[in-house]
């Protein structure tokens, strides 16, 4: 999927799965990795489709399937799938008690309820929870780092990681600009076939770049479709007269010289004068 699309984000995942709603036959199941956004996509556009996570999830689904109509193959891949699992249960096991605290802490920095508690409040939540973390016995190796790893963290992000919550429209991440950053940084490499093109292109073509955008082609086109002629030579004028301001700006060491060979011949083709 990462091949395929620019963005992952609910919009762009439910472009992507709308054309298999259309199909004849009924799409049953969802197998995929864990995506943000993925699995509420999944939910509107197959309302009807269970969704499963790998190989896990391929053990459920298959043990739910049986239950209702035995079949030999399956039987096999399912008793497959869970001997090779096995050695690795206890492992699993460790990474989903690291999961939850992860779930933990993301719930008491981002409330379900929205609840506008003061950053003081959500502070001494955070940090009884860290202590608790810290105080649990018995714990794995590699869940005794991590839980030290948590709260070195936290600690390192204390002096700055309750301002969201007492000063309003502030974004408790920067984690959604810099994923935009990201997609417009793919996506003009994609059109460009040139690294390091975003800031060039950001100056020199405007912040029109950094614009939202329809998720799909098809809609940006009827998109465009809308605009009035009249606005759009409007902007393609401003367009030329601010890329001017850009002409003879080059990194290419290539067009850089024939930049001052013009220049060059262009000079010497004037009448010579005394230097004195």
């Amino acid at each position: 999927m990462r091949g395929w699309l620019s963005r992952f984000d609910q919009a762009t995942f439910e472009a992507f799965l709308e054309p298999l709603s259309e199909l004849v036959w009924p799409i049953l199941a969802v197998l995929s990795d864990k995506q943000k956004d993925l699995p509420e996509a999944v939910a509107a556009v197959l309302p009807g489709a269970r969704h499963h996570w790998r190989r896990q999830g391929v053990v459920a689904l298959s043990q739910e399937l049986l239950a209702h109509r035995y079949d030999p193959r399956l039987a096999g891949l399912c008793a497959g799938l869970q001997a090779a699992l096995a050695p690795f249960a206890p492992e699993y096991h460790e990474l989903r008690q690291g999961e939850t605290w992860l779930h933990d802490i993301a719930w008491l920095l981002e409330p379900a309820d929205a609840s506008h508690a003061p950053g003081e409040q959500v502070a001494r939540q955070l940090r009884a929870y860290l202590d608790n973390l810290l105080a649990l016995p018995h714990l794995s190796p590699r869940l005794d780092v991590f839980r030290h790893h948590l709260d070195k963290v936290s600690t390192s992000y204390w002096p700055g990681l309750s301002h969201c919550y007492d000063i309003e429209a502030l974004p408790r991440t920067n984690n959604d600009l810099e994923s935009h950053f990201r997609d417009t940084q793919r996506r003009l490499l994609r059109t460009t076939d040139q690294k390091g093109q975003t800031r060039r292109a950001v100056q020199r073509t405007g912040a029109w770049e950094l614009l939202p955008r329809p998720p799909t082609e098809a809609r940006c086109l009827a998109a465009l479709r809308e605009v009035p002629t009249d606005q759009l030579a409007e902007e393609q004028d401003r367009l030329r007269k601010h890329q001017e301001r850009f002409r003879l700006h080059t990194r290419s060491i290539r067009r850089v010289n024939a930049q001052f060979a013009r220049l060059r011949e262009q000079w010497l083709a004037l009448a010579a004068t005394s230097t004195g």
